[in-house]
Parts: structure tokens; sequence; C-alpha cells
């Protein structure tokens, strides 16, 4: 590989553990390359521009504005409730509330930022009131908030799709059922835990009349908010609406939501969420447009086909290098968040996949799950460090839960999503829209 092209990888390297915002980063390096290989901006520019033009991307704004809305309102209060009136008695009850709250949250906001942070400030508190570690209850909610970026509709899978013009209901698809495993090993893997716990309380049991009124209650004063994913994946998967224009009405229902039904965000507030989703849309399109320019000048020096013979090189074993691939995916996602590194390193292993046979969708699902987890691993882990914010913890506290869940729960989710090809592949054929 030229020793430019790996002065410029070194270059980015070096500028994001600096600190630098990741769209500067991507700049740095492009301003590097132009500069030592003579490249004529005016050639590049339309690059970026033209990569914005796409219907795709168009879907991201409206779904980061729904998390916004989401995350500021009461919705995961009343999902919480909801989920607690069915499993809040039972031992670790609480955490195995946290777990699914965030999966069915994750099929509303498709962030795990919003996640954490929506069921982190109303979780921990109550978590700890009933003799849960802080520390414990806040790896717990940054470990379980990465199955929004699973369950649809999820941010990284739009922009997967948008890199490798994929379908990107079929994208949606393919993280499900490994989000599901993950959701319930995490609830297995707490339950266990908190057995360890003497000072974990659990919720006094009820009759059987009165935990059905108490659920029917629960219903009640979340079904709006229950309606929201069933809205959006519905209109989706049933072909009414696109993924852009469900997300464009999802945003339009949590507005009217908040304000008219459950009254408790003002015309002010939303505002204020609407103009912070401008503010993250606009960081979001900017690592776009510069990650676009990086990648047609990584493409027009050859350097997918470099790392495709790297990898082959090194093995003619498709699960040899399948193992490496992870590893290597691991290890960007210890470094940038989902979104980066899906700009990052899809490009470059695109080819590499093909070659081995893999199906496009069915990497969407190896890089999804494997990028999740990295944003729970230092030293970047985005994730956990937000988790620890939010839980107003120290990250040393947090460190051992979050390895365990690492190890018992994502571990065998990558390895089993990686090497078993249904866990993937099953719904998006089911649903017709792959072969």
């Amino acid at each position: 590989m030229d020793w430019i092209i790996v002065c410029s990888l070194v270059i980015f390297a070096f500028m994001i553990f600096s600190g630098v915002p990741i769209p500067f980063g991507f700049l740095v390096s492009i301003i590097f390359l132009e500069i030592a290989k003579g490249m004529d901006p005016s050639f590049l520019l339309p690059i970026g521009f033209t990569s914005l033009n796409s219907v795709t991307l168009l879907s991201m704004p409206f779904f980061i504005a729904l998390g916004y809305i989401v995350t500021e309102g009461s919705i995961a209060r009343r999902l919480l409730d909801f989920a607690n009136a069915f499993a809040g008695r039972i031992p670790g009850g609480l955490g195995i509330v946290a777990c699914v709250t965030s999966a069915v949250f994750g099929a509303i906001s498709g962030a795990a930022a919003s996640s954490v942070i929506a069921i982190g400030t109303i979780m921990i508190p109550e978590m700890e009131r009933h003799g849960y570690p802080r520390g414990y209850s806040a790896a717990l909610i940054s470990a379980s908030s990465v199955l929004s970026t699973l369950i649809p509709p999820s941010i990284t899978m739009i922009m997967y799709a948008f890199v490798t013009s994929q379908s990107v209901a079929a994208c949606f698809l393919s993280t499900v059922i490994p989000g599901l495993i993950l959701t319930a090993l995490l609830s297995f893997v707490n339950v266990y835990l908190v057995k360890k716990m003497p000072s974990v309380r659990t919720l006094p049991n009820v009759s059987f009349r009165e935990k059905i009124a108490l659920i029917g209650e629960k219903t009640k004063t979340a079904l709006g908010a229950l309606l929201l994913p069933v809205l959006i994946l519905g209109g989706i998967y049933g072909g009414v609406m696109t993924p852009t224009e469900a997300a464009a009405v999802a945003v339009i229902y949590s507005i009217l939501l908040s304000l008219f039904i459950y009254r408790e965000l003002s015309f002010g507030k939303i505002l204020l969420s609407l103009r912070s989703s401008v503010t993250a849309t606009g960081t979001m399109m900017l690592m776009t447009f510069f990650a676009a320019i990086l990648s047609r000048i990584y493409t027009m020096e050859q350097v997918p086909h470099a790392v495709s013979t790297i990898l082959l090189s090194l093995s003619d074993n498709k699960y040899v290098l399948l193992l490496l691939i992870n590893v290597f995916l691991l290890f960007v996602g210890m470094i940038v968040d989902a979104l980066s590194g899906i700009l990052l390193v899809t490009p470059l292993l695109y080819p590499v996949i093909l070659k081995l046979g893999i199906h496009p969708i069915h990497f969407a699902a190896i890089i999804g799950v494997n990028l999740g987890v990295g944003m729970l691993t230092p030293p970047m882990a985005g994730i956990l460090y937000m988790g620890a914010k939010t839980g107003k913890v120290a990250v040393n506290k947090m460190m051992k839960p979050i390895m365990i869940f690492i190890g018992c729960c994502y571990v065998p989710v990558i390895l089993a999503t990686t090497y078993w090809e249904p866990l993937s592949l099953y719904l998006p054929r089911l649903a017709g829209l792959i072969r």
C-alpha cells in the first residue's frame, strides 16, 4: 500500500485521539492527500455534494428529530411503566424492564445516545432506590442502549444502506433477530447477577386481578407511545410508506402526541428539540460529505483492492477471514462512533466480503453488531461515558459489569451473527426483500 495512504490513515487516527471532531479528521486527511498527490480540489468537491443528494440520507434528519422529541418528553417513562407492569415484580425485574424498554425505545429513536439518556435518567435512580449498585445500573443501561442501533429503525443501518446502495428495509431486518437475542441474553445475565446482590429489593407481589388491572392501566397510558414503532415499521413493511415518509410521519405524530395528548411538552421545547436535531444533522451531513470524498480518493488509489489483497493473503479460509474482519471492526468501533465507522470501513471491506461470497445484507448485521459493542469499549466508548455521565458514576465502577455483558452477551451474538447466515438473512428473505 502507498506510504502516502498509510500516512493519511495515521493522521486521521492522530486527529481522533487528539479530540478533534471526526468530520475535521476526515477533512485534514483529504487536505494531506490533495497536497501529497497533487489532486485538484475542484474535481473532488462535486463528489461530496453528489453524495448528499440521496433519498436514503433524507430519512436520517427525521429520525434524529424523532429521537430528540421522544427523549425530551414522557414517552420513555410511559414505556418503562408499561414494561414494569409485566416484569417489575420478579427477581431482577427492573433490569429486565431496562433491557426490554431500551429495545422498544430503539424501535422509536434509532439511536443509542437517545436511549441511554431517556432510559438512564429515569431508570438509574429507580434501580438504585431498589438496591441496585449505581455503577451496575449505569452499565446495564449503557449495554442495553446499543439495542437501539440493532432494533429498526436504525440510523446506522440507514448509513450502511446509503454507502452500499442496499435496501434500507432489508438492512433494518438484518439486525432484528440478533437484537432480540441480545435483549434476551442481557435480561438473563442481569437476573443471574442480581441473585448475587443481597441489597436488591424486589417489588412485592400483587394478586392476579391487581396485576391485570395494573397492566391495563399502564397499557392505556402508554398506548400512544407503543403505536409509534407500529406506525414506523408497519408503514415501511406494509408498503404504505418509504422509510423517509415513515420517519416524517412519525415526527409529526410524536409532536402531536406530546403537545395535545400527553401535554408534557410546550411549543418552545419542541422548537428546542428540533433545533438540536438540526445541529446533529448538520454534523452528520458534514461528516458524510468529507467521508465520501475521502472514500473516492481511496478508491482511485485502489486502497480497497490493497486491503482485499492483504486480507486474502493472510488466509484462504473464509471463517478465519471473517474472524479477522470482526477483530478489525471491533478495533474501529473502539476509536470512532458507529456512523463514522461505517463511512470509514465499509468502502474498504466491501470488496473483501463480496470476494468471500458474503451477502451484503449479512455483512450489514455483522458490521452493526461489531460497531455497536465498540461503543462500549475504551478508549473512545461514547455510550459508556454517556452512561457514566447520565448515572453520575465513575466509569471504573461500570467496567466489571460492562465486561461481563460484553463477554456473555455481545461476543456470542457477534459470533452467531457472523457464522450463521440465516440469523440475519431469514427475515429479509421472508419479506421478499432479497433472494
